[in-house]
Parts: structure tokens; C-alpha cells; sequence
């Protein structure tokens, strides 16, 4: 399977990136990482930081084990990592992030994450996938009791249900394995995206000559729909381009 890669990280209008993402291979294996440490929590860029170390150490053991335990797995060493580099830190904090996490093998990819960090599988223009956030408002959305229109303008718009680091252990949400096709699009994405861009700007990411210059576009366009008050942005994209 032949396929390219491209990822960008933009502070916006925060005093600094709590985002952090990493493109990791090994052999034919393809693993997608993307944190958003959590600003209301102190030191949220060390735990999106210790996400991505964690899952990054972790990585050869996908050799052994199968795509969903895998991720299980690695999710649950994470958040016992986020807290370990808290309790070392001076003085000690309680650091919290999101995480979504895909890994790609032959054709195949399985996901997972925790939080209101997302993932897009998009085909023929549409989106057939995306993880469902732990947040209030996706669980009214779900019941029916808020429409989808009113989540960008939600005062709990960011009150998350589940998060990495902290004293409460946070399931991962674990994809089915997924087959891939050419001209599919893996996105992992910050809400500092999602919540800036129009869904349909999405699918330029198909079809843009370069994949780079589109995420770069995406992002420098969410922060400016959401000026003065931007978030950090962050898109890790992986377009397939045949077998």
C-alpha cells in the first residue's frame, strides 16, 4: 500500500501549543498520534507530550498483539505515564489530555481515542467514519436533545467526559478494523480544527495536489475563522495512493 503523510501543529491565539502529534512507522506498520493537553488543567502540553512518548515507546509491541488490544493497551500505559510524569514534575500537577491514536497494517486501520479529539475516514467525498467525542454535548446530541447546529454555540461546548491523566482510569473508545482504499483520507484532528472548518472543507484533503499545503491551509483557515479567540490547531493526514 502506497500512501503520503502530512501534519501541522498552530498555536492560534492561545499563549502557547498544549497540541502535540507524531507520524510513526515501522516496517509496513503506520501508527497516527494526536493530544490536545487540557487548559484547564495544569501542564496540559506534558501530558499530550507523555501521550505521544508513551505510544511512541509502545509501538513494537503492535507486532504481537491484535490492532484493538493493541490500542487498549497502549491507551491505559499512557494514562498511567501522564500521571507518573505529574507526580515527577516540580511542583507536582495532575495534567490531563485527549488522545486519538490510529494504526494502519496492510490495508487495514483500527483507531482509538479518548476525548474530543477526532478521527475522519472520508471516501468519495463523505464522511464514512468518525469517532464520537466524550463530551456533554455529543452525549445531548446523541439523545436527541440538542441538534448538531447548536454545538458549536454550547456553553459546555468543552467539557469533556473522559481524559487521559487523572485519578479516574479513562477507557478508550477502539474502533472495528476498517479496510482502506485508495484515495481514503485518515484525518486526526484537534477541536481547534473541528470547530473552525466547515465539514466539506475536509474533503479537499482528497484531492489537493499537495496534502501538505491543504492541511496547512486548513489550519491557518481555522484559525482565522475563529480570530481573536483561536485555539491551537492540529491535523495529522494520511491519504492513500494505491496498493
Amino acid at each position: 500500500m502506497h500512501f503520503e503523510t502530512a501534519s501541522t501543529s498552530l498555536q492560534g491565539d492561545r499563549s502557547e501549543n498544549q497540541d502535540r502529534c507524531a507520524v510513526l512507522e515501522d516496517g509496513p506498520a503506520i501508527l497516527l498520534l494526536l493530544a490536545d493537553g487540557m487548559g484547564g488543567h495544569a501542564r496540559g502540553d506534558l501530558a499530550a507530550a507523555s501521550f505521544i512518548d508513551s505510544l511512541t515507546r509502545g509501538f513494537p509491541a503492535h507486532r504481537e498483539l491484535a490492532a484493538a488490544k493493541f490500542l487498549q493497551r497502549a491507551f491505559a500505559v499512557a494514562h498511567d505515564d501522564i500521571n507518573t510524569a505529574g507526580s515527577a514534575a516540580r511542583p507536582p500537577v495532575e495534567p490531563h489530555t485527549t488522545g486519538v491514536a490510529c494504526l494502519i497494517t496492510g490495508a487495514t486501520a483500527c483507531w482509538a481515542h479518548v476525548g474530543d479529539s477526532r478521527l475522519y475516514l472520508l471516501r468519495d467525498d463523505r464522511v464514512l467514519a468518525r469517532t464520537v467525542d466524550h463530551s456533554l454535548v455529543e452525549e445531548r446530541i446523541q439523545l436527541g436533545e440538542l441538534a448538531e447546529a447548536d454545538r458549536a454555540r454550547h456553553p459546555l461546548r468543552n467539557h469533556v467526559t473522559r481524559a487521559l491523566g487523572g485519578p479516574q482510569p479513562a477507557a478508550a473508545s477502539v474502533s472495528e478494523e476498517v479496510s482502506l482504499q485508495p484515495g481514503d483520507v485518515l484525518l486526526l484532528c484537534s477541536d481547534g480544527l473541528w470547530a473552525a472548518q466547515p465539514g466539506e472543507a475536509l474533503f479537499e484533503l482528497a484531492h489537493a495536489a499537495s496534502l501538505q499545503d491543504c492541511v496547512e491551509r486548513l489550519a491557518a483557515g481555522a484559525v482565522a475563522n475563529s480570530a481573536p479567540a483561536s485555539d491551537n490547531v492540529t491535523l495529522v493526514a494520511l491519504r492513500i495512493l494505491g496498493d
